[in-house]
């Protein structure tokens, strides 16, 4: 889409799918090359809780119901919405494309940007993928030139595929993979997907039609999460075929190991049947530098680089959890003053030695132990016995993470919520993020003492506070 002669070139965009994986990150990297943007989207409060949320203009709506308004006055839309959450999903997308189309037409829009998948050569292809192909095809038949990008698996903190390799991959030492695991795919980092999609403003207004986009390799899924493993630093896990593939039992699996929706992953693992490879050309040459590898691509999502990293509408880590809560018959400020005091030589309040305990052998394993420090300031970093401070809010909340060895991450929340002026109450809460079934191995083993040690603690320091409130009160 060129702009006349003297002019800058701003474009108006609609991003619609803009709280979804893909266009949460296309947003700021639209406006930081200094285009205009307009969201369509459902849900505000999930849009909300994005940093560029304000920055944008917004339409509340779905296609159906808000398309028309949403596409005036608009040069490009980026149409980015799939609705595999449930049986009937390729008719409800295809029905949707085609009244966007109507709408993109009737308003003067110029430039249709649609992220569908790779195709597989032949006729045989899945559900999910036959249903992004009639998407495109939908687009490409309406008033409006469009540009369909294909993409197989795209890599980056966040994305469905890329969470369900990750978690495999550090899942097990020996993991199991129907054998169409072996198939060849061109998987593709998010930085690339960015740089493509914002290309598509460049091209002339009267293209319309389908580019593959892709990384540098073609591997196998077997690689790729053996690739993982190797830049993650952990153990190359030993694949081992099995023959007979069973997505929908595989997808439920996935659910229960993964922050994947087995809707989400059902999908996924009946596209590995088949090779997806680019076979055509991005729509304005490869990024500057070439595609990004594998092995970078996997780096930047581990160290949450850039567009890489994870936003706030990203699926929440998989993790287990314990609540305690007390009702505490002291002010909240009174029982923030037993919170803020834990550890050191006051001690966590639990059953006597078992933290001694519990240290010991955290240092036979190479650990920090049970050391005894009281960090001058409660601030974000500190070392308290062995945890680490994460979070505090003063007066109200302290978040501890555990420097233990452990086949995963703990962390401890304490809470001080106020009830009235002269009571309150004490939410204690443990989280663990487990590492692999290790890690769930390990919670599950642990969880009935843990329940015990954690109970005592959490009435052991409501009671402290409701002692210490009544001896504030006695007269002097």
């Amino acid at each position: 889409m060129t702009a006349p002669v003297g002019e800058a070139r701003r474009v108006h965009c609609l991003v619609i799918g803009a709280t979804g994986y893909v266009g949460a990150r296309l947003v700021p990297h639209l406006r930081t090359a200094g285009h205009a943007v307009r969201v369509l989207v459902r849900d505000e409060a999930k849009l909300d809780r994005l940093p560029w949320a304000d920055d944008v203009d917004r339409v509340v709506g779905d296609v159906s119901s808000a398309a028309d308004r949403a596409c005036r006055g608009i040069d490009a839309v980026f149409y980015l919405v799939h609705s595999m959450d449930g049986p009937g999903y390729a008719d409800r997308d295809r029905r949707a494309a085609e009244q966007l189309a109507a709408a993109a037409g009737a308003a003067g829009v110029r430039r249709v940007v649609y992220l569908g998948g790779l195709q597989p050569a032949g006729d045989a292809n899945s559900e999910h993928l036959a249903s992004r192909r009639e998407t495109g095809e939908a687009l490409l038949a309406g008033p409006v030139p469009a540009a369909v990008l294909q993409a197989g698996i795209v890599v980056g903190a966040g994305s469905a595929s890329f969470e369900m390799i990750r978690h495999l991959a550090t899942l097990s030492p020996v993991l199991p993979l129907p054998d169409r695991a072996w198939n060849a795919v061109q998987p593709i980092g998010i930085d690339d997907v960015l740089y493509h999609l914002t290309a598509c403003l460049e091209l002339p207004d009267d293209v319309n039609r389908t580019f593959d986009i892709g990384g540098a390799e073609v591997l196998s899924f077997r690689e790729l999460m053996t690739g993982f493993a190797t830049v993650a630093g952990r153990l190359r896990p030993v694949a081992l075929p099995v023959p007979v593939s069973a997505p929908r039992l595989l997808a439920r699996a996935v659910q229960a190991l993964t922050p994947v929706d087995r809707h989400l992953a059902g999908p996924l693992l009946e596209s590995m049947a088949h090779d997806l490879i680019v076979r055509d050309d991005p729509p304005n040459g490869p990024p500057p530098g070439g595609p990004t590898p594998y092995a970078e691509a996997v780096r930047r999502a581990l160290a949450e680089e850039g567009a890489a990293g994870r936003v706030a509408t990203d699926p929440p880590e998989p993790e287990l959890d314990s609540a305690h809560v007390e009702s505490v018959d002291a002010p909240a400020g009174v029982l923030w003053d037993v919170v803020r005091g834990i550890g050191g030589d006051n001690g966590w309040y639990t059953v006597p030695g078992v933290w001694a305990l519990r240290g010991g052998i955290d240092r036979l394993l190479g650990g920090v132990g049970a050391r005894r420090t009281t960090p001058a300031r409660l601030e974000k970093g500190a070392a308290l016995d062995w945890w680490r401070v994460e979070d505090v809010d003063e007066g109200r909340s302290l978040t501890l993470r555990a420097e233990t060895k452990l086949p995963g991450t703990v962390f401890l929340e304490l809470r001080a919520e106020p009830v009235d002026a002269v009571s309150s109450r004490y939410v204690q809460t443990v989280r663990f993020l487990p590492d692999g079934l290790a890690g769930r191995a390990y919670w599950y083993a642990q969880l009935p003492a843990h329940e015990f040690v954690f109970g005592v603690m959490a009435r052991t320091i409501a009671g402290v506070a409701g002692t210490t409130a009544r001896r504030r009160a006695r007269p002097a």
